[in-house]
């Protein structure tokens, strides 16, 4: 089944268990989230610390063979870079077969230790799906 042209609704909610990478404040973490070239990110949530709530809407063109999406998430930093909390895949294989994944995926720093975990909502109607 082709899944070219459908469009996938991406709902970040939130995250939870966050590293924290600050010291004497709380974080101000958001996500992006990537797939293909297109780059999407959430406002920043002030003081969101380890378990920050975005609750915010993507809609994204899927596009045939790639059937994953990246998460990243960030500490905003007003005076120097943005820390690099963790990333995670975002497999849709669920979402392409029931139309619905409703699930928190696991995030991890670059040595691939536990950094939390990121919770999204997706859809996609498959009915819309173009038999092979």
């Amino acid at each position: 089944m082709s899944i070219h042209g459908l469009i996938l609704e991406v709902r970040v909610t939130g995250c939870r268990k966050l590293r924290d990478t600050e010291f004497f404040t709380r974080q101000d973490p958001y996500v992006v989230v990537e797939y293909a070239t297109t780059k999407l990110r959430t406002r920043t949530c002030t003081d969101g610390g380890r378990n920050p709530t975005f609750d915010e809407k993507f809609h994204i063109p899927l596009i045939e063979g790639l059937r994953e999406l990246n998460v990243i998430v960030w500490n905003s930093n007003t005076l120097t870079h943005d820390d690099f909390i963790g990333s995670g895949r975002v497999y849709l294989h669920k979402v392409l077969t029931n139309g619905y994944d409703d699930s928190s995926w696991p995030l991890q720093t670059r040595h691939m230790r536990s950094a939390g975990e990121v919770k999204l909502i997706m859809h996609v109607d498959v009915s819309a799906m173009v038999r092979d």
